[in-house]
């Protein structure tokens, strides 16, 4: 085989040593690490939205923990501004003069005695809750299921009876006797919402044409009449130190005795009389007609029917959650008492003319 030429073999040298270096390069420059990308400019941070104030007009008894109302704040970037307005006539008076244009956005405390007027005037807007199914169908039926109100506690008064007073009277019928003469304090039913149920009560029991005489009977026997309930309760129930021994309260008042007392006890110092069925008063709450927050204020609807807003009822306002099976505390107890709830049908007109005609018996 014939030598290669020197100059052949030089140039194949250097085309060799060429190659290797444009790979040498092309390896360099894919393994070269790549530029850092720039960073994106800087974004604003979005700043929150202010809460929502949603004003909750109430009657004066209205109570729930400050916990629970923070939570629903939280939940839902709101600020709950809750306003009492007096009892549950008021708060409804109240709500008619300023129809179509409302003090606030949800209304608590008109009851199945007030709320006709109300619906009348056009205060209120519907609202249904999710939980509205599990509410009884006979506590929503005492605003005709109308989805204009929501129940959200009920509870019935009687007649509460200082035990040191021997034995109670066990009928309406014996309040007019001489044996309870000057022994028993109510309220007016013209000013005060336990006052209007007792005699919701006994207009059930007697019938129409026989309930006026029944309290002419009582006033005769010196029933003695108070404005509100505590005046009655505090200033002259025999407990605390006035002279009448039954009083027209709630049936949870001696459970509220219990809880409240600062001595150690295995019983409330209270009774419990029911001397025939018993009006039940069931309390609702309502969307305003005019709000501007109508979404939120469904929703704090939705929060006083929740478990934790029922379960809280009982140790707030003392009155029973309408929410069934609830986990309730043991010394309410004292409140669990077997009532037959009366049987009547009325109209907004038929309690003004109650009211009118028991005021003319009373004051003659």
């Amino acid at each position: 085989m014939p030598a290669r030429h020197p100059l052949v073999r030089s140039l194949a040298l250097l085309a060799a040593a060429l190659l290797a270096a444009f790979a040498l390069a092309c390896g360099d420059e894919a393994e070269a690490p790549e530029e850092p990308p720039e960073p994106p400019p800087p974004t604003a941070t979005p700043t929150p939205a202010d809460p929502t104030t949603l004003t909750v007009i109430t009657h004066d008894s209205f109570d729930v923990s400050d916990g629970l109302i923070e939570q629903f704040e939280q939940e839902h970037n709101a600020k709950v501004e809750l306003i009492a307005g007096g009892d549950a006539n008021e708060v409804v008076n109240r709500a008619i003069l300023n129809s179509g244009n409302p003090e606030g956005d949800v209304l608590f405390g008109v009851d199945n005695l007030s709320f006709q007027r109300a619906v009348k005037a056009g205060v209120f807007r519907e609202y249904e809750s999710s939980r509205r199914g599990d509410i009884p169908a006979d506590i929503r039926a005492q605003f005709g299921d109308s989805l204009l109100l929501t129940p959200i506690d009920y509870g019935y008064v009687n007649l509460n009876f200082d035990p040191a007073a021997g034995e109670p009277p066990s009928t309406l019928e014996e309040l007019t006797e001489r044996q309870w003469r000057g022994k028993l304090v109510v309220e007016d039913p013209a000013t005060s919402s336990p006052g209007l149920q007792f005699l919701a009560t006994t207009i059930a029991y007697f019938g129409e044409g026989r309930w006026q005489q029944f309290w002419q009977d009582l006033r005769e026997n010196e029933v003695r009449v108070e404005l509100g309930w505590s005046d009655a309760y505090y200033t002259h129930f025999s407990v605390y130190g006035g002279d009448r021994p039954l009083v027209v309260s709630y049936t949870s008042s001696p459970a509220a005795e219990f809880f409240f007392s600062e001595d150690p006890l295995t019983e409330p110092p209270t009774r419990n009389v029911i001397p025939s069925p018993l009006f039940r008063q069931v309390e609702a709450a309502a969307v305003l007609e005019g709000t501007e927050h109508a979404d939120l204020a469904g929703k704090f609807i939705d929060f006083m029917l929740s478990d934790a807003f029922q379960s809280q009822i009982p140790e707030t306002m003392f009155v029973y959650p309408v929410i069934p099976d609830l986990e309730l505390p043991e010394w309410w107890s004292w409140a669990d008492v077997e009532v037959e709830t009366a049987s009547i049908e009325f109209t907004a007109e038929d309690v003004d003319r109650w009211i009118r005609e028991w005021t003319g018996i009373m004051r003659r």
